[in-house]
């Protein structure tokens, strides 16, 4: 049981777009189970905006699991590296979760519902409530798509190397990266370009030269990067990486996707699973 907590999890904090979705769905859904079901004495409960005071629970969800998609993220970068995301953390995400509901649940409760008191004994009977509500579900979710996820991408490919690589058949003329304030510039061969990595405004290349492996930081967005390189084989490969797929030596998966392994240096870039198709070249 500890070893699978420790093991990769798909990271779940997307866009913003796609969490104000989900939040939405899911405090939908609360709502109606409020509305349709009635449970914990509701349906003997009479108030004349009844029917507002349970859309209400829903409304919590929907706030409480924005701010924890959303806000938390930007407050604990470290423990939201989308890199280091493990099974463990995700279970400790929902728990937090559960956690901001109860309080949530707790202040509007009291407002409206007078038999539960602002105690610890009033805040285990609301914990619990919300547990027996989400966590099983959630739980469940949790391990049932870290199954099926890690069935997808737990395999191994072996790259065929190349006698000469396509870059090398194509490319006439090095790659010119240049930065934002047009004045630096990083000029190699594509043959020698392993991956492009980026950090906020800045963007790492990594390539070799006589042999052995540097590193030059350009002030660049990575897509700005990415239109100033026209080779099919230098492809982007995930939000942060570039990736060239003549360098790739082997590809390996777990639950948060494939990772490529690159030929003659220990390092690995991931590939995020909108760009998964790239991994079919090499079967």
């Amino acid at each position: 049981m500890f070893k699978i907590l420790q093991q990769p999890y798909p990271f779940p904090h997307k866009s913003v777009g796609v969490c104000l979705r989900k939040s939405l769905i899911e405090g939908t859904g609360v709502a109606l189970f409020f509305i349709i079901f009635q449970p914990f004495g509701l349906n003997e409960w009479q108030h004349p905006h009844k029917l507002w005071v349970l859309i209400g629970f829903g409304a919590i969800v929907s706030i409480c699991t924005s701010f924890n998609r959303l806000i938390l993220p930007l407050l604990f970068p470290e423990f939201f590296n989308e890199q280091k995301w493990l099974v463990w953390k995700e279970i400790a995400d929902i728990l937090c979760l559960l956690l901001l509901i109860t309080c949530a649940n707790m202040f509007y409760s009291k407002v409206f519902f007078h038999y539960l008191p602002l105690t610890p004994l009033g805040f285990i009977i609301m914990f619990l409530i919300v547990a027996l509500i989400g966590l099983i579900p959630i739980s469940f979710g949790v391990m049932s798509n870290y199954i099926l996820q890690l069935k997808k991408y737990n395999q191994t490919i072996v790259v065929q190397p190349h006698e000469t690589t396509r870059q090398e058949e194509n490319a006439t003329s090095p790659i010119k990266l240049i930065a934002e304030n047009e004045k630096d510039i990083v000029e190699i061969n594509p043959d020698d370009l392993f991956f492009i990595e980026s950090s906020d405004n800045y963007s790492t290349v990594y390539y070799k030269k006589n042999n052995v492996l540097q590193k030059e930081l350009l002030r660049s967005s990575l897509t700005r990067l990415e239109a100033q390189i026209q080779l099919p084989d230098i492809v982007r490969c995930h939000r942060s990486y570039i990736v060239n797929l003549d360098k790739v030596g082997k590809v390996t998966g777990n639950a948060q996707g494939y990772k490529l392994h690159l030929q003659s240096i220990d390092l690995t870039v991931p590939v995020a699973r909108k760009y998964s198709e790239i991994v079919e070249r090499f079967k």
